[in-house]
């Protein structure tokens, strides 16, 4: 028995002897680092929006006159000119009002004409008569006979001016209608609509109806949507980098925002209202562009993808926005040293684009950043930990 005990003695010992050997000389385990090298480059800030292509100026035509479509002149994707003759509607209506008033004045100054001549009869009288009751040849009722018949005589004779002024009058708005018949361009541009087909009749008493539209389509609206949360970031004069959806060969356009609208826009159930109740909706503000359409690539419709310049920097130190931690109201880097080992150091940094962010105090360029590491012995080793 005493035998037993001392064999498990010196094995215990041999066993202790060997694991304190083994962990004395077992080979060092190191922690593995991933690190970014401090470089230098640009870092721009941006707002992302979607937004939509519509010409900048676009131009209901439509009738001032009633009456049936005679001849259309143009047809959808045509060019014209300002003053150009875009259709022509049935004007025998208005050319009948326009004759009717002309042959009306013709009467008024024929019966002016005769009413004149009243009057002089009237004038000469009147001065006959009294010249007689000057001379008290005759009686107080002849004069004032006489004069009462000159004053009818003047008044007849206004009457009729007035007559024969507005008679013009509605002349020269019949002869407007009848040239509202003729339909043209007010502007220059392209035809983008045409809603309306020869032989149509249009009532212009009602509604006005739309004949064609007229776009200027050497310059486009890119009318931006910008999420609530953004609209204070966005202002006029601000750089943009466009492109149309679903073209990814197309290079990035330019472009700089003119304006921000005042008012807000509601997205609820799938349409957009300028309403005030946001209760349950999606609130934005809309942002807009003008841009040159030299190449005529931009469409009416088309839906942009925008990346608004909020802010950027050129050529600055920069790491990713993964390596900086924030403790104590400080912002601390860990870098590896000269010794490969980790070291904790202040920074103080600028812009951020969301990935990589701007160090203006406390970094070198070349040094490395370590942005996660592993340790071999511990559990689950190969996960990084950052």
């Amino acid at each position: 028995m005493a035998k037993a005990k001392k064999w498990i003695a010196i094995s215990a010992a041999i066993l202790i002897v060997g694991v304190a050997a083994w962990l004395y000389f077992k080979p060092e385990q190191k922690i593995n680092y991933l690190t970014q090298t401090v470089s230098r480059m640009d870092i721009r800030k941006t707002v992302s929006a979607t937004g939509e292509i519509s010409a900048a100026q676009l131009v209901d035509v439509g009738a001032q006159a009633s009456g049936q479509i005679k001849k259309l002149h143009v047809k959808l994707g045509q060019q014209i000119t300002k003053g150009d003759l875009i259709a022509e509607i049935d004007a025998t209506t208005q050319l009948n009002s326009l004759n009717t008033f002309r042959a009306r004045l013709e009467t008024y100054q024929a019966q002016l004409r005769s009413a004149e001549i009243r009057r002089n009869t009237a004038e000469r009288k009147y001065r006959r008569e009294q010249a007689l009751w000057a001379e008290q040849a005759t009686s107080k009722a002849e004069l004032e006979d006489a004069e009462d018949a000159r004053a009818a005589a003047r008044a007849s004779v206004a009457e009729l001016q007035s007559l024969i002024k507005q008679t013009r009058i509605s002349i020269n708005t019949a002869e407007a209608d009848v040239g509202y018949t003729r339909i043209v361009s007010p502007i220059n541009g392209t035809v983008v609509s045409v809603p309306v087909e020869e032989g149509q009749t249009v009532n212009a008493n009602q509604t006005t109806p739309t004949i064609v539209q007229v776009a200027d389509l050497s310059k486009m609206l890119n009318k931006m949507q910008i999420a609530e949360g953004d609209a204070n970031k966005v202002q006029a004069g601000q750089k943009l980098i466009f492109s149309i959806l679903g073209d990814t060969e197309e290079t990035p356009r330019e472009a700089v925002i003119d304006s921000i609208d005042p008012g807000l826009t509601i997205l609820s159930q799938g349409a957009y209202s300028a309403k005030t109740d946001t209760t349950d909706t999606a609130v934005y503000y809309y942002a807009r562009s003008l841009v040159p359409n030299e190449d005529n690539m931009l469409h009416i419709g088309m839906t942009t993808e925008n990346s608004i310049i909020i802010n950027d920097v050129k050529n600055v130190l920069s790491i990713p926005n993964l390596a900086v931690k924030t403790r104590e109201g400080k912002k601390i880097v860990r870098i590896l040293d000269d010794k490969n080992q980790p070291q904790e150091r202040i920074v103080k940094t600028g812009l951020s684009d969301g990935t990589n962010i701007e160090i203006t105090e406390g970094l070198k360029e070349g040094e490395q950043v370590i942005l996660s590491e592993s340790d071999p012995s511990a559990p689950n080793n190969n996960r990084p930990r950052f």
